[in-house]
């Protein structure tokens, strides 16, 4: 069916999507709609109700204080916890073994400390910058001068595996590469910020309190159409023409798309026509993208003791091995990939677990019950021997590696991408029509070259589209 015609369509009501429409309004440019698949705004921001406080399926910290944005809007609003060693949450959790024995080690926490340290440095020369972080971290932590006879290192080098992809967002530290370090830029202060209150989807309001001195009556939800999932984009001619699953068509003289480097990866064959240039397609390609998902649990109680973080789960290889053999038939493979569970912030008597990778995807197919009841019984064999837990009142989890609006969590550096890190500089390249304008826009915190993967770097997408756009009509 026949939609009127805009001058500006803008595929995705993420935060990137957010960020560039609260620019365009911000300059009185309101000559655009937003397209979002989903049926609310945020993307892979995902903040709930849960119990008596809130959880975030979706983005979890701030990472970083000077030159973030998110932190700036937030602080200002006295939004930011108070709370800054969110790191240290997992330094100080109870490691326990697969036999369910809590490792009591005077040199655990040396060794963890080191374990984190590894990846501070650059590769030190073309070798290191030609690893992966995998190779990086096991070249490295040969050096460690911690006492480590004690521990059950290959335990522990599982674990730190785990929590790394959690951190850089891939499948395998092998196949993200080491030039992650030196690509990647941190935001001095600390890394990883909680909320104070209200979670991570007040972000969305900031943008907008941000512009309401100048805009009044600033209501991005009025330029959003939910349920809109893009089938094609024709790009060809002097004006660009959405199709939707549901048949509806949408024109415009500029499309920009926000959409996530997953959904790129899946669909970006049949999605653009004509084909998008192979610089582009090499950028998608070579990119990197992984499933990081989260499982809550909501109890009657706080059963564990006063202090605690949290608990993290070390496996031996036989163990592993026989729970996996005899629970073949109950599927539960996936549960010796949830590497720990930790205390929720803004939750109470919430436990949030974490999984990554194949085993993370594995876990959305189950059913919710399911899930319940493997990780009862993952809790009971790691803890059951030091706590009565009792059955938890909610359940919930992430699907970010299924959703086909999605395809998985942030993006990083594959083993692939060039070892410059150009492919987000390629990826954000505008595709212009035959008269030199642009006319095909790509945002989001995949085509961040320095701040991929956060929050920050997708809204400075935004605005950086958002630029492009008004430098073109506002003339």
């Amino acid at each position: 069916m026949a939609q009127s015609y805009n001058t500006v369509i803008i595929i995705g009501a993420g935060v990137s999507g957010i960020a560039a429409a609260t620019k365009l309004l911000k300059n009185n440019f309101n000559k655009f709609i937003i397209l979002e698949a989903e049926n609310r705004i945020g993307g892979r921001i995902q903040t709930l109700p849960f119990g008596d406080g809130h959880i975030e399926l979706g983005a979890q910290w701030i990472h970083g204080e000077e030159g973030n944005v998110v932190f700036q809007m937030a602080s200002a609003q006295n939004l930011v916890s108070d709370k800054r060693e969110t790191i240290q949450q997992f330094i100080n959790s109870t490691f326990v073994t697969s036999s369910g024995s809590e490792l009591k080690s005077n040199h655990l926490r040396d060794y963890l400390k080191v374990a984190y340290s590894v990846f501070d440095d650059s590769p030190k020369d073309d070798l290191e910058r030609f690893m992966s972080l995998g190779e990086l971290f096991q070249k490295r932590i040969e050096n460690v001068l911690v006492d480590t006879e004690e521990l059950p290192l290959k335990q522990f080098i599982n674990w730190c595996q785990h929590y790394q992809n959690s951190d850089n967002g891939s499948d395998s530290w092998f196949e993200a590469s080491a030039i992650n370090i030196d690509t990647y830029k941190y935001c001095p202060g600390y890394p990883e910020i909680s909320w104070k209150s209200k979670g991570y989807s007040t972000v969305i309001d900031l943008m907008q309190e941000k512009f309401n001195d100048e805009v009044e009556d600033l209501h991005i939800k009025d330029k959003v159409i939910f349920g809109k999932e893009v089938v094609k984009i024709y790009w060809s001619g002097d004006q660009a023409e959405v199709l939707c699953a549901d048949n509806s068509r949408f024109k415009a003289q500029c499309i920009l798309t926000t959409m996530s480097l997953g959904v790129l990866k899946n669909v970006c064959n049949e999605l653009f026509e004509p084909e998008l240039p192979e610089y582009k397609l090499k950028a998608i390609q070579n990119l990197g993208i992984g499933t990081v998902d989260k499982l809550f649990l909501k109890f009657p109680y706080s059963w564990w003791s006063e202090g605690t973080t949290g608990f993290s789960f070390l496996w031996s290889d036989d163990d592993r091995e026989k729970f996996i053999k005899e629970n073949k038939r109950r599927g539960w493979d996936y549960l010796c990939d949830v590497f720990g569970f930790y205390i929720c912030d803004n939750c109470p008597d919430t436990l949030l677990g974490w999984i990554v990778g194949p085993a993370a995807r594995n876990m959305e197919r189950k059913s919710l019950d399911e899930i319940k009841i493997g990780l009862m019984y993952l809790l009971n064999k790691f803890l059951g021997d030091t706590y009565t837990i009792p059955f938890p009142d909610l359940v919930t989890r992430s699907q970010w590696g299924s959703n086909s609006h999605f395809y998985g969590s942030y993006s990083f550096h594959s083993m692939n991408t060039d070892k410059e890190g150009k492919a987000n500089s390629q990826l954000a390249k505008p595709l212009i029509n035959s008269n030199g304008k642009n006319i095909l826009l790509f945002g989001g915190e995949a085509t961040h070259s320095s701040y991929f993967s956060t929050v920050h770097g997708a809204i400075e997408t935004g605005w950086r589209e958002a630029d492009r756009i008004l430098e073109q009509f506002m003339e």
